[in-house]
């Protein structure tokens, strides 16, 4: 049934927007990225960003290889002889700027070396420090609606009016530096020069890509690490057949990323606003309808998946031996980067950057959580945990 949801979205699929930006875009008449467009401007860029991060995308392995190499020296900083098991400090944050490094470096290929990640590397971090802020108030203000609270002038709204314009300003000279100090290269930046003519337009499509990528993704692998952490034994299995190179991911450390992603989606809701009347399991519903799918009921929903609870990375490994074992098997009821024309234009990133620092660290590490209870979700704007992930490395 969700997918027939998508059928009905039309040539300029709309969703539905966060009315905190929506209300602070309309107010500053501030022009946004592709997340915000609609129509023809969406179709016209949505279009062209499709060949180079959808389609041909080898070209990224060694970019995202690299910024994994330095997300792990950071997780493991406190590994040593002496001290070979280490309690992970300040894992959301390192995990936040690994996935924003993430980006830079496929921006800028490798024009993004030890020399120019030392020039951004301040603007990086305060990048970072502002835009998971930001979430944070974005999540109060879904409760009460953004003309009131600016109304009554309250504090959630006014920090996060002050803070959205300080992101977009770090986020324009991060890549106002990229454009001007940087030599011409091999990442993304230099491939959208090529066809898209408006500095400024690129700018405000790379400020919301880098945005994107940093609660999503960092809270992606943070709920991988935590079940990993749980699951010793599923450790062993994967490490024993990571490749040295990274390039083939383990079909158990795809399991994981999928199987984490169905239980705790890092979008909990994906919207689609429908273009024309559409006839939906048994409902009949009228064109310009909001259609709100619950990603997280469907994953958990025993009709959908065989022990919607238990955490099953086999289940996802085509061919399996033990397929049936799993039955039911809907893999279409856990859509996590949405499907169709308006799917998350930055899966194939996501994808590829939780596989390889997934394996890095296991290749290296045992992982255990430290947390002495359960860990539950909430769901805000994206699903995080109730209280923050303990985790320790052991080096093997």
């Amino acid at each position: 049934m969700m997918r027939s949801v998508f059928v009905y979205e039309g040539k300029y699929p709309k969703h539905p927007l966060p009315e905190s930006w929506t209300y602070f875009n309309q107010k500053h008449k501030c022009k946004r990225g592709l997340f915000f467009m609609d129509d023809e401007e969406w179709f016209k860029y949505r279009k062209l960003l499709n060949p180079l991060m959808m389609r041909d995308t080898d070209w990224m392995v060694l970019p995202i290889q690299r910024m994994c190499e330095k997300a792990v020296q950071s997780l493991s900083e406190g590994v040593t002889k002496d001290n070979p098991s280490y309690e992970i400090q300040n894992i959301e944050s390192t995990l936040y700027k690994w996935s924003i490094e993430v980006i830079l470096c496929l921006m800028l290929g490798n024009s993004y070396n030890t020399t120019n990640m030392a020039k951004l590397n301040t603007l990086v971090n305060d990048f970072s420090r502002t835009v998971h802020t930001i979430f944070q108030y974005s999540s109060e203000l879904m409760m009460i609606p953004p003309h009131l609270a600016d109304c009554l002038q309250l504090s959630a709204w006014k920090k996060f009016e002050r803070l959205v314009p300080e992101t977009l300003a770090l986020a324009n000279k991060i890549i106002d530096i990229s454009l001007d100090d940087i030599e011409r290269g091999d990442g993304l930046l230099s491939k959208m020069q090529d066809c898209i003519a408006s500095r400024d337009d690129i700018k405000r499509i790379f400020a919301d890509l880098i945005i994107a990528a940093g609660d999503t993704t960092s809270f992606s692998m943070i709920w991988c690490f935590y079940l990993l952490g749980r699951h010793q034994i599923l450790q062993d299995q994967i490490r024993s057949g990571i490749y040295e190179n990274f390039k083939s991911p383990h079909p158990l450390v795809i399991g994981t990323v999928r199987e984490a992603l169905r239980m705790f989606p890092v979008a909990p809701f994906i919207g689609r606003i429908l273009k024309k009347d559409a006839v939906i399991g048994e409902y009949s519903i009228p064109k310009h309808t909001l259609v709100l799918l619950s990603l997280y009921s469907a994953g958990r929903d025993e009709t959908n998946f065989h022990s919607p609870e238990e955490f099953l990375p086999q289940r996802w490994i085509r061919n399996n031996d033990q397929s049936c074992s799993f039955s039911p098997f809907k893999s279409h009821a856990s859509l996590p980067f949405a499907i169709g024309s308006r799917s998350c234009i930055g899966r194939k990133i996501a994808q590829n950057q939780m596989h390889t620092l997934l394996a890095m660290v296991l290749k290296k590490y045992r992982l255990s959580v430290l947390n002495e209870q359960e860990i539950f979700p909430e769901l805000k704007m994206i699903t995080v945990p109730n209280e923050k992930l303990r985790l320790s490395l052991k080096k093997l």
